[in-house]
């Protein structure tokens, strides 16, 4: 659950098909498809108080998400006019979240359903990726934000946990975490 759960009724998963889905629980909707891993999805997370996402895959990588654009176009449609959550007919909260000016094409009239259909395929670009971690030798099963540092701690397959540290502009490693006997399921910060 997103973390202003009342402001932004959001769940995140994670899946095998490779792909980060967010989702409004409330309309029970997909609001985005994540998508740039390239095997499975073993784990992601809100950050506490930042528009960002992290997760964690057997591709080895950890991934940083920013929310920013999704955030403000989302308190911009329940903010709007009429609160109505009207976006050029497009159905925001759909897996087509576009622009009210995007070209339509396809079979409905408005080219909503070609949108979806492109969305749901594709993912948009209302989260993009900030940060690609890589330093795992194995794939990487979980990934936490530190709850008040710029810090994120991830764990995997090659029985370590690393810890990396985050600016606004990059993300580097700062320690390996060594001990486990085999693969490192989970790690959270207290």
């Amino acid at each position: 659950f997103h973390p202003n759960a009342a402001q932004f009724p959001w769940i995140l998963s994670a899946s095998d098909d490779q792909t980060l889905r967010l989702w409004d629980f409330q309309k029970r909707t997909c609001l985005s498809v994540l998508t740039g891993h390239n095997h499975y999805v073993m784990c992601a997370a809100f950050h506490p108080s930042d528009d960002l996402i992290v997760s964690a895959s057997l591709d080895q990588t950890v991934r940083v998400w920013d929310t920013t654009v999704l955030r403000k176009k989302q308190a911009g449609v329940m903010d709007g006019p009429g609160g109505s959550g009207g976006m050029g007919g497009l159905g925001v909260g759909g897996p087509g979240n576009v622009a009210p000016d995007a070209p339509a094409s396809g079979s409905s009239p408005d080219g909503s359903r070609t949108l979806n259909v492109q969305a749901e395929l594709f993912g948009t670009n209302d989260v993009i990726v900030k940060y690609v971690l890589e330093g795992h030798d194995r794939g990487v099963n979980w990934a936490s934000f530190h709850p008040t540092l710029p810090l994120l701690a991830s764990a995997a397959d090659d029985r370590q946990v690393k810890l990396w540290r985050m600016s606004e502009t990059k993300a580097w490693e700062v320690d390996t975490l060594r001990g486990h006997a085999n693969n490192v399921s989970c790690c959270l910060f207290h």
